[in-house]
């Protein structure tokens, strides 16, 4: 075969290419003209929902965060290599809802938090060469 012969084979293979890319545009363009304008009222989107966050400075409704309390308990020296649990309870006639707790530095660490009848409770593991702190924290509400 002559290379003349391999480039009147090959022109229409690219005109048929250029043909189905120049109808593939054109069914684009008709789409998105179907599609109509962007500010119809229908094409808006849905309302997001109103997520209300406890504890937020903007909250104004306080309907939303009666009944929950947030105590917090008094710090546990841990001495270096020890461990020690650290307690704190909720107000009479009120149950623990969650809680989790505080440490003095990052080479003491929790082991357990857990719920134990109306307090919260945290041990912490001190791997340190001094002694660090730790203490309970509990979110409170009534049953």
């Amino acid at each position: 075969m002559t290379p003349t012969t391999r480039t009147a084979r090959r022109k229409p293979v690219v005109a048929a290419a250029l043909t189905a890319l120049g109808l593939l545009a054109a069914s684009t363009a008709a789409a998105i003209a179907d599609a109509g304008p962007a500010d119809r009222p229908d094409a808006k989107p849905a309302a997001k929902p109103v997520v209300t966050v406890p504890g937020d400075p903007a909250v104004t409704d306080a309907s939303l965060l009666a009944g929950h309390v947030q105590v917090t308990g008094d710090w546990v020296v841990v001495g270096p290599g020890g461990n020690a649990v650290a307690t704190v309870d909720c107000p009479s006639g009120d149950v623990p809802t969650g809680g989790g707790g505080q440490t003095s530095a990052f080479k003491i660490f929790f082991t357990d938090s857990y719920p134990s009848g109306s307090a919260w409770v945290v041990r912490g593991t001190n791997t340190n060469t001094v002694n660090e702190s730790i203490r309970a924290t509990a979110v409170c509400t009534t049953p």
